[in-house]
């Protein structure tokens, strides 16, 4: 699966507070993400996090 990086920086966050960094998308259109402090070009976008998984996980993210 070809993934799209992200043209500009969009912060999200949990709503316990956590911030996650918009990485891109895939050719579904399903975003992916990592934490803040990360620049998701030096991420593999293997370990990229889906936003369905953070949702699961950690809750809806908004954005900051």
């Amino acid at each position: 699966m070809a993934y799209t990086p992200a043209t500009t920086v969009e912060t999200f966050q949990t709503p316990e507070g956590k911030q996650w960094r918009l990485a891109g998308a895939d050719d579904n259109g399903t975003r992916y993400f990592v934490p803040a402090h990360l620049d998701p070009a030096k991420i593999p976008a293997r370990v990229w996090a889906s936003e369905d998984y953070l949702k699961a996980e950690l809750g809806p993210l908004s954005a900051v």
